[in-house]
């Protein structure tokens, strides 16, 4: 598999080619890093994300075989639950933090969401500012995804509280599923 129909499977592939414009190949991929990222075009957050983590997947060296693809292909359809979850008063909370203390609380809460999503074994599709968008179903599907997705709603809830005591502010989340 070469770089490029990697870059695909991942639903990536307007990258490719910048990847072959400056010769990344598999040996070059596991070096990469998100300032690498960044100067070969890559200039969505999520995006950095997707690859680095796919990347870390791979794993190291040059002669790791690429996984398969657990995707469903091109045109298949299928059931797919979705979560949205986004902070409650999240413009007020910005108004009230300086920028360095919003993206660190950002930070923690999209990496506690994103945690539970990806244990439920439901999929990050985006993050936009506060809102995490997460799949469940795709790429790969469980007999219990809306139940999954159900769970993972009430972990945030829990989790969110937990998260209040130790930046001893009052965290709360709207968490909505569709199934």
């Amino acid at each position: 598999m070469e770089v490029a129909a990697w870059l695909k499977s991942l639903g990536l592939e307007q990258y490719a080619q910048a990847f072959a414009d400056n010769d990344v190949d598999f040996g070059v991929l596991a070096q990469l890093t998100d300032a690498d990222l960044k100067e070969l075009g890559v200039g969505s957050l999520g995006h950095r994300k997707r690859l680095l983590t796919a990347i870390a997947a791979r794993g190291t060296t040059s002669a790791t075989i690429p996984k398969p693809t657990t995707g469903a292909p091109s045109g298949e359809r299928r059931q797919v639950t979705i979560l949205f979850a986004d902070l409650c008063g999240f413009t007020a909370l910005s108004q009230s933090l300086d920028p360095e203390e919003l993206h660190d609380l950002v930070g923690r809460y999209t990496k506690l969401v994103d945690g539970i999503i990806n244990d439920y074994g439901g999929t990050v599709d985006k993050h936009i500012g506060d809102a995490v968008m997460a799949l469940f179903g795709a790429p790969r599907a469980h007999d219990d995804d809306p139940l999954r997705a159900a769970r993972a709603a009430l972990d945030i809830h829990a989790a969110l509280a937990r998260l209040s005591e130790s930046v001893g502010r009052l965290l709360q989340a709207h968490v909505g599923v569709a199934d």
